[in-house]
């Protein structure tokens, strides 16, 4: 039996679309984005999202003769990718070229981001991955939730307030003295732990634990931060 959340966020994907007079090329705007460096790319990918067109890779089971019945093809799925950390994300692409390049057999769909994001959090888990293939950006889960509801969203290693809330959750840890947020190497965020100098492997590693823990109970960060990393040092 089909999903009804599916078939409905699928239906979302396939209405009827205002891009007949796309030739499927780049859009100047996500070029931008993606020629910004690290860690502000994503951020500029986002921004490009809210407006922007993009195309969903859909594989239809019987090929439709006429666009109206590809626009109402009630076989065909949208596809998902997993991700580093075993998470799915629904890809999306800017240009033609780069969707075909990494499945030829795919059906683009043009649609806006918003519209993108919102079957993301149906579709799959509330991520989207921009062009896989042709240096992709993985966009996080609460981007994603920002621009399905129409909201704005702040990198959380941008925003002032989130130090604020680790080092509440971090409170009562004795043996860490500070704390620094900054943007993750492998994940979206890393958190920089001050330790107090001279701590025995075992207690530093039962004070990572308990930071672990305490971060991962934090409401607001659960919300605010898709993934984190802890760093211990002595220099913050």
């Amino acid at each position: 039996m089909a999903d009804p959340a599916h078939e409905a966020a699928a239906a979302r994907l396939l209405a009827p679309n205002p891009f007949a007079g796309d030739d499927g090329s780049r859009p100047a705007a996500f070029a931008a984005a993606k020629a910004v460096e690290p860690p502000q790319r994503t951020p500029a990918v986002v921004a490009a999202l809210r407006d922007g067109r993009v195309l969903v890779p859909v594989r239809a089971h019987a090929r439709p003769a006429t666009l109206a019945e590809a626009e109402s093809c009630d076989q065909s799925t949208t596809m998902t990718v997993e991700v580093p950390d075993g998470r799915s994300a629904m890809p999306v692409f800017t240009s033609i070229g780069a969707l075909t390049a990494w499945d030829p057999a795919a059906r683009p769909l043009p649609v806006r981001g918003p519209q993108a994001a919102h079957a993301a959090t149906e579709l799959a888990d509330g991520l989207l991955l921009v062009d896989p293939g042709d240096e992709p950006v993985l966009v996080p889960r609460p981007a994603v939730v920002a621009l399905a509801r129409g909201e704005e969203w702040v990198p959380p290693w941008a925003d002032p307030t989130l130090g604020q809330v680790v080092a509440r959750a971090l409170a009562g840890i004795d043996e860490l003295v500070g704390a620094r947020v900054e943007p993750g190497r492998t994940t979206e965020v890393r958190v920089v732990l001050a330790v107090r100098p001279g701590l025995a492997a075992e207690r530093l590693a039962d004070a990572m634990r308990r930071a672990t823990a305490a971060l991962g109970d934090d409401a607001v960060i659960r919300v605010r931060v898709d993934s984190l990393e802890l760093y211990p040092t002595s220099l913050v």
